[in-house]
């Protein structure tokens, strides 16, 4: 049976949130450079590097998550075009990020597969210490420990 691992708002963070962002930003930057706000000169070359360079993190964030199922020994990853069977055994290592929302999991593997070496994928939101691990992370150790053993 399988199991959904990644967050169920993997799909708005990845195909909705960026581009909503981006074209409300760039009417905001278009009004600073035409609009009401023209003419204040340093503020504007701000507001558009703020711009260029939000949406460039934006588009390399989302480019990078997937859906991840587990099912069996297995992960489903999912990038919403392609999808990979990856046993258990090809994951080295598990890590998130801790001061980070939405909260980041990555799987790196022992050998690149079609979606690359490192999976990233949003956990289940909820409401966790900084401190400590996100119960999936320590799950996904757990399984993968004795799925090698």
């Amino acid at each position: 049976m399988e199991k959904l691992l990644s967050s169920k708002l993997t799909y708005f963070y990845k195909w909705i949130f960026p581009p909503v962002w981006i074209i409300t930003f760039s009417f905001i930057t278009y009004s600073f450079w035409t609009g009401t706000c023209a003419g204040y000169g340093v503020t504007k070359w701000l507001v558009l590097a703020f711009f260029i360079g939000c949406s460039l993190y934006l588009l390399w964030f989302s480019s990078r998550l997937k859906k991840v199922k587990l099912l069996g020994k297995h992960l489903i990853v999912s990038d919403y075009r392609t999808e990979e069977l990856i046993p258990l055994s090809q994951i080295e290592e598990v890590k998130e990020t801790r001061l980070w929302n939405p909260k980041l999991i990555k799987l790196n593997l022992k050998r690149p597969g079609k979606i690359g070496n490192e999976i990233v994928f949003i956990a289940p939101l909820g409401f966790y210490p900084v401190w400590s691990d996100h119960p999936l992370v320590e799950n996904l150790r757990n399984i993968i420990k004795n799925n090698q053993s």
